[in-house]
């Protein structure tokens, strides 16, 4: 009875775990959508255990009633945890906090913390330090009280399709505010030892070794050792993306698998006995993890590798899948909300992806084989492009296109990697007794280093290196997850497993062609107090503005997409609005060809815009002037040209006036035009883009009167200093009868061009 007890109700081992994790997991997911209350939730855990209980007396299956008790409890954990806001405070406010942790000298984490208007973060915060110029930073240390005036900030959530919820980010590092101390800041009392301090001193230690070993080529070691990338060229970031290849500058289950293999040889070659060798691993292994930043996927090939172990010790045969499942269920018990971060779900899915679709070839494919000269570089290849082929959903998800060159350059990463790295830390370790030596070891570890570089470049620089599509919805996510699944031979299905694989297969399909739906729309992304639009039809687009340059909201939008814009129209050269287009050119969205307002190169632009434009001509992208009378075709779309014409001067003055005619709908953008500079022969329009993010010196009530909007768009920050949108525009357009929308309220505004109707969607519903 107690063994039949275990089995039914417990659910610890084998299928009943990977059953329980999924219902977990499915809890947490609709916390997004559904939050039960606490007192509801307990009370039907209570119900649905009691009737398990008595399921079990009478020897049957409680699994499902399991199930929905740990749905309940996963919704509830996650709901209350992103139901719990720590409020921002104002600028000039007194904070004071206890230092737990340091980033850096100057970047701190605060518990403990009070603030002067009451309002007491119950999360910890980080902090900045500042000090003024031409001073050097006091020593702050673990466990003194720092003290001062500053203010602390909420984290950016998601606005615009592609975005990344940065408050999802901050709660899986275990804050939620941050922001700054002015100098003045104080720092009292004793400090106290910290294990986390500590691995961070050895952590600089190591990369300050590194360096002194490898020299200018130590940014590419310290990137495979310890996933330290602020160091690393640009360049080679982007082509290793470009490649597929990026994954091995983040320390993840393949770097702790080379060192937990390693450690394993070292270990057996000593003949310790197994539970020595399992606690010697998990001593060595934890603390790499630890001194590598603990990222998502490190933690997951960390409990995995220790469940390994744990296995090979007690004479059982290691499952993959019951491990992941377990990994994923100790990750998202100790913070639920892990399961939206986006490396959280890139790690689990191509690992998940990798067993299910390699499980078969292991077992039928390889079975006559095995004896054959070849065997182990056929599997290598054939796991390759299973792993290969899980990544895709997720690399489109995330950027927007598919590397075809990913499965090479793996293969090759996966035979170089194991030099580079295990040869980067023994000659690191060399370089602390043997300086010399080192220097020595460490120039022929170079060569392939600088190879691997090159050729990365050269791969990235090839056309037609990647395919760009739109990236799928979370639902079609888990429809591939299903089809894995089904096409697996480790999980066992039912006579039905064709039919559902055929099932799944078309809704698939299904929700991946609506990212392929040929209405045309105009959509205003929210980039904060600047402005970035684009109108497109269908795969066609062409930007209109492209926001500030601290904003990567239009090069998300276009991955999420995974649009190649026809052409860039800058209504002006203002770096609100034209400061993002060095992100777009040296990403990898091709442009077509850039439009400006005609006599803008004679007005001074600011540094950012000046180094773009000079960076599209090196790239060899036609950067083309329009004034009044001109007509713009480009992307199927056509532009005639109201604005600017000889007699404007000055910067705003000439912003581009756009019009144009899209599936029944008149369309007209304003730039920053000032009242002034108006003109009296403005025609009717349907869809208003209004100038100047609603300033008081645009956009006139004659304006309004002779244009007649029935849909006004307004591109403001939230709570910016300017005071937009006036409230006289507001007015306005209200006496002209026109349905206003603002980013700074709605978010990302797209607004569907279908037949003579407009349909409004907002992304903050």
């Amino acid at each position: 009875m107690d063994r039949a007890f275990g089995n039914v109700l417990l659910f610890p081992f084998r299928r009943r775990l990977m059953a329980v994790t999924i219902a977990w997991l499915s809890g947490i997911a609709g916390a997004l959508y559904v939050r039960l209350p606490v007192s509801l939730t307990l009370a039907l855990c209570a119900l649905l255990a009691c009737i398990g209980i008595l399921r079990c007396r009478r020897r049957e299956s409680a699994l499902l009633f399991g199930m929905a008790v740990m749905a309940l409890m996963g919704n509830v954990c996650a709901g209350s945890q992103l139901a719990r806001r720590d409020l921002p405070t104002r600028p000039g406010t007194e904070i004071s906090g206890t230092v737990m942790a340091l980033e850096s000298p100057t970047r701190v984490w605060l518990r403990d913390v009070t603030v002067g208007d009451g309002q007491t973060p119950v999360r910890p915060v980080v902090v900045t330090l500042m000090v003024e110029e031409g001073k050097e930073a006091a020593c702050v240390q673990t466990g003194q009280r720092v003290s001062g005036v500053g203010r602390l900030f909420a984290p950016e959530e998601a606005r615009n399709p592609g975005d990344i919820d940065r408050r999802i980010q901050a709660l899986c590092e275990g804050y939620e505010l941050s922001g700054y101390l002015l100098p003045g800041w104080e720092a009292q009392g004793t400090p106290v030892f910290s294990l986390r301090e500590t691995i961070r001193q050895m952590r600089l230690a190591l990369l300050a070794q590194t360096e002194a070993v490898f020299g200018v080529d130590a940014p590419l070691f310290q990137a495979l050792m310890l996933g330290e990338r602020r160091g690393l060229d640009a360049g080679l970031t982007t082509a290793l993306r470009l490649t597929g290849t990026a994954h091995v500058l983040t320390v993840s289950g393949l770097h702790l698998g080379l060192i937990a293999a390693a450690l394993e040889t070292a270990l057996r070659r000593l003949r310790l006995r197994r539970r020595a060798r399992l606690a010697v691993q998990a001593v060595v292994l934890g603390f790499f993890a630890c001194l590598s930043g603990a990222a998502p996927g490190t933690l997951r090939a960390l409990i995995m590798a220790l469940l390994r172990s744990a296995a090979s010790c007690r004479g059982r045969r290691y499952e993959p899948l019951t491990a992941l499942s377990l990994a994923a269920l100790v990750m998202t018990v100790c913070c639920p909300v892990m399961l939206f971060s986006g490396a959280f779900q890139f790690s689990f899915f191509v690992v998940l992806g990798l067993q299910l679709l390699g499980g078969r070839f292991r077992a039928q494919r390889l079975r006559s084989h095995r004896r054959k000269r070849g065997f182990g570089l056929t599997r290598t290849v054939i796991q390759c492009a299973c792993a290969q082929a899980a990544a895709i959903p997720m690399t489109l998800r995330f950027y927007g296109y598919v590397p075809l060159l990913a499965l090479p350059m793996n293969l090759l990463c996966g035979g170089i990697l194991p030099l580079l790295m295990l040869g980067g830390w023994a000659v690191t370790a060399l370089g602390a007794l043997f300086p010399a030596g080192a220097r020595l070891a460490a120039r022929a570890l170079i060569i392939p280093a600088r190879g691997f570089e090159a050729l990365s470049v050269w791969a990235a620089s090839l056309r037609g290196g990647i395919v760009r599509l739109p990236a799928p919805y979370a639902f079609s996510m888990l429809l591939v997850l299903a089809l894995m699944a089904l096409a697996s031979d480790r999980i066992r299905f039912g006579a039905g497993r064709g039919r559902a694989a055929l099932c799944a297969a078309l809704l698939l399909f299904a929700g991946y062609a609506c990212r392929f739906v040929p209405a045309a729309r105009y959509v205003q992304l929210d980039v904060g107090q600047g402005d970035g639009a684009l109108v497109r039809s269908g795969r066609r687009s062409v930007l209109i503005d492209v926001g500030p340059e601290d904003a990567y909201d239009m090069l998300r939008y276009l991955r999420f997409e995974g649009l190649t814009p026809s052409a860039v129209i800058l209504s002006h050269l203002d770096e609100d609005h034209a400061g993002a287009l060095g992100t777009l050119l040296r990403s990898e969205v091709a442009l077509g060809e850039i439009w400006l307002p005609r006599g803008a190169m004679e007005e001074v632009a600011s540094e950012p815009v000046r180094e773009a434009l000079a960076l599209a001509q090196e790239m060899g992208i036609p950067v083309r002037e329009a004034g009044r009378g001109d007509v713009i075709e480009t992307g199927g779309f056509r532009f005639d040209v109201l604005s600017p014409d000889e007699t404007l001067t000055g910067d705003n003055e000439r912003s581009l006036v756009l019009s144009a005619q899209i599936k029944g709908t008149a369309l007209l953008t304003t730039g920053d035009l000032p009242i002034g500079s108006e003109r009296e022969d403005m025609p009717d329009c349907d869809l208003l883009k209004v100038a100047h993010h609603g300033s008081k010196n645009a956009t006139s009530a004659s304006f309004l009167r002779q244009t007649t909007p029935e849909l006004a768009v307004i591109s403001v920050g939230e709570g910016n200093s300017y005071g937009h949108p006036s409230g006289r525009v507001l007015e306005d357009l209200d006496q002209v009868g026109a349905h206003v929308c603002r980013t700074d309220q709605s978010g990302c505004i797209t607004v569907w061009l279908i037949g003579n109707r407009r349909i409004v969607q907002t992304f903050l519903r």
